[in-house]
C-alpha cells in the first residue's frame, strides 16, 4: 500500500523537529568537550592506553582490547595530542546524550518531553564528566545501547533486536568486563518475564547470545593462553576498593553523580518496579546496582543512571495536576542547569593546571591532578639519566613503578638522550624483552629499601616533582639508582604489580 504525501508530509514534519531537537543536544555536548579537551594534558590512564594500543593483543591485564586499539587507531591518523586523543570520546559523548533522549522517545514521552531528557542528559555529571579517553566511556555508550536494545524488545516486540542486543553486549565485554553483571541482569529479568520468557522458545534471543560470546571469544582465549591474568587483578584490585570507604562511600559518590535530580531517580526506579511491563528493566538496572555496591566502584553502574531518570519523567508526565505537572518539569530543567553550573569546576578540565593546587582541585578530583607534569618528568628523568656516569649510561635501562612515567617517557623522550623505559605494572609487565642486557636500572618510585632485594647497592639520585605544587602521584616520588644482581628479566617476576 503506497503511502499517501499528507501523511508522508505529516510525519516528515514531525520527525524534523526531533532531528533538530536530538541533534542540538549532542552538538552542546560536543562543542562543549571539544572547546575544554586541550586544556589539561594527558592523563596517566591515556598514556597506558597510548602505550597498550602499541603493543596489540587480544587482552590485557586490567581490559579487553578495543580501547588501546582504538587509541592507536585514532592517533595514528591524527597525531599524538590530548586533544585529538580525546576526540572519539568527545564524538561518543554526543551518542550518550542522544541516546538519554531516545529512551523516553522510546517509552512514548511527548517530544517536550523528549527535550527535557535531553536537557537531563547534556548536563549529566555522568556525561559532562567523562571526557578522558578512558574505557569508561566506551562502557557508557555500549551499557546504554545495550538497555535501549533491551528496551526496544519490550516496547516494540520485534525478535530480531535481540541480535542487536547480542552484538552491543558483545562488543561491551571487549570494551570492558564491567559489563558482566548488567549481561546477568538482563538475562535474570528475561527469565522473570513471561513475555520475555516465552521469546526463548524462538531462535533470536539464541542467535543474540551466540554472536555476544562469539565476539567475546579471542579475549577468553588469550585469558587462558596468559593464565587469566585479569582475574588475578580482580583479585587483588577488591582489596583496594573495600579499603575506599565500601558501601557509605559507594551511595555518597553514586549520589553525587544523581546531585540535586536524586528524587527523579528515585522516582524513576520505583516507576520501573512498579510497571509490569517496564519491570525487566528495572531488574537489569537493579543487578549491577547491587553488586557494585558490595564489590565495586559507584561509576561502574552508572550508565543505567539515564534510562531510570527516563522513567523517572514519565512518571512525572502522568501527575494529574497540570500545575503541579509544569511546576516539576520546570524544577527537573532548573535543577539539572544548576547541578551543571555547581560542579562544572570539580568535573570539566576548565581550571588551568597552574591553579589546580591553589583551588584544591588536584585532592578533589584527583583525574584532572594526573594530568599535570608528564613533560616535565620526562625532562627530569632525562637530566637524572645523562648525569650518570658514561660507563653507567651505556647498560642503564629505566623501570618504573606506574605506567604513567614509562608511559610518558615513550611520548615525551628522546630516545638518543634516555635508554629503554618499562613498568612492571599490569599489561607493562608483559613488555619487557626476554634478553634485556643491563647491569643498572633507574628506578622511578622506588626507596632503596623496596629494592633492596634485587639490587647489590641502591641509591637515591633525585625526587620528581610536579609543576605548580600539583599533588599526584609522581610528586616527591623516589628515583633509586640500582646495580642489579642479575639480568632483569630474571628479576622481572619479583616487580609484578596485578594490583
Amino acid at each position: 500500500m503506497t503511502e499517501s504525501p499528507r501523511h508522508a508530509s505529516a510525519r516528515g514534519g514531525a520527525v524534523r523537529p526531533t532531528l533538530l531537537l536530538f541533534g542540538t543536544a549532542a552538538v552542546l555536548i560536543i562543542a562543549l568537550h571539544l572547546a575544554t579537551d586541550g586544556n589539561l594534558g594527558f592523563h596517566i590512564d591515556e598514556l597506558y592506553y597510548l602505550a597498550s594500543g602499541r603493543h596489540p593483543a587480544f587482552g590485557y591485564v586490567d581490559f579487553p582490547p578495543i580501547v588501546p586499539l582504538l587509541a592507536r587507531l585514532e592517533t595514528g591518523l591524527l597525531g599524538v595530542t590530548p586533544w585529538t586523543l580525546r576526540l572519539l570520546p568527545t564524538l561518543l559523548s554526543g551518542v550518550s546524550v542522544v541516546l538519554a533522549g531516545a529512551y523516553v522517545r522510546k517509552l512514548g514521552g511527548s517530544l517536550r518531553l523528549q527535550a527535557l531528557g535531553l536537557l537531563v542528559g547534556v548536563t549529566a555529571p555522568l556525561i559532562v564528566g567523562t571526557w578522558l579517553f578512558q574505557t569508561v566511556i566506551f562502557d557508557q555508550v555500549t551499557w546504554m545501547l545495550s538497555l535501549y536494545w533491551f528496551l526496544s524488545i519490550l516496547v516494540d516486540r520485534r525478535p530480531h533486536t535481540w541480535i542487536w542486543l547480542g552484538l552491543t553486549l558483545g562488543v561491551g565485554l571487549e570494551v570492558k568486563y564491567l559489563i558482566l553483571p548488567l549481561i546477568a541482569g538482563i538475562a535474570l529479568a528475561t527469565l522473570l518475564t513471561p513475555s520475555l520468557r516465552h521469546q526463548l522458545r524462538t531462535r533470536y534471543p539464541w542467535i543474540g547470545a551466540a554472536l555476544m560470546l562469539l565476539i567475546w571469544l579471542p579475549n577468553l582465549v588469550w585469558q587462558v593462553a596468559n593464565d587469566y591474568p585479569t582475574l588475578t587483578y580482580i583479585l587483588n584490585h577488591q582489596g583496594g576498593i573495600q579499603s575506599g570507604g565500601g558501601v557509605v562511600t559507594f551511595l555518597v559518590y553514586f549520589l553525587v553523580l544523581l546531585f540535586l535530580l536524586t528524587p527523579l531517580w528515585i522516582a524513576g526506579l520505583i516507576s520501573l518496579f512498579r510497571r509490569p511491563e517496564l519491570r525487566a528493566i528495572g531488574i537489569a538496572c537493579a543487578v549491577p546496582l547491587i553488586v557494585y555496591l558490595l564489590v565495586g566502584k559507584y561509576y561502574y553502574p552508572a550508565p543505567t543512571i539515564p534510562i531510570v531518570m527516563a522513567a523517572g519523567l514519565l512518571a512525572l508526565s502522568r501527575v494529574e495536576r497540570q500545575r503541579l505537572r509544569s511546576t516539576l518539569a520546570i524544577a527537573v530543567g532548573v535543577a539539572s542547569l544548576l547541578g551543571l553550573v555547581s560542579l562544572a569546576k570539580i568535573i570539566l578540565p576548565i581550571t588551568p593546571a597552574s591553579q589546580l593546587h591553589a583551588s584544591g582541585l588536584d585532592t578533589t578530583n584527583t583525574d584532572l591532578a594526573s594530568t599535570v607534569g608528564w613533560g616535565s618528568i620526562t625532562q627530569q628523568m632525562t637530566a637524572i639519566y645523562g648525569a650518570l656516569p658514561p660507563f653507567e649510561r651505556d647498560t642503564t635501562v629505566i623501570v618504573s613503578s606506574d605506567y604513567g612515567v614509562a608511559g610518558a617517557l615513550q611520548i615525551y623522550g628522546n630516545p638518543k638522550l634516555l635508554p629503554a623505559s618499562y613498568s612492571p605494572q599490569l599489561s607493562d609487565y608483559f613488555w619487557l624483552p626476554a634478553h634485556l642486557s643491563a647491569t643498572h636500572a633507574l628506578m622511578a618510585g622506588y626507596a632503596p629499601s623496596d629494592v633492596a632485594w634485587m639490587c647489590t647497592s641502591a641509591t637515591v639520585v633525585a625526587h620528581l616533582t610536579v609543576p605548580y605544587h600539583v599533588v599526584n602521584l609522581e610528586q616527591g616520588s623516589p628515583v633509586t639508582l640500582c646495580t642489579l644482581k642479575a639480568p632483569l628479566p630474571g628479576l622481572w617476576r619479583g616487580l609484578r604489580d596485578f594490583t
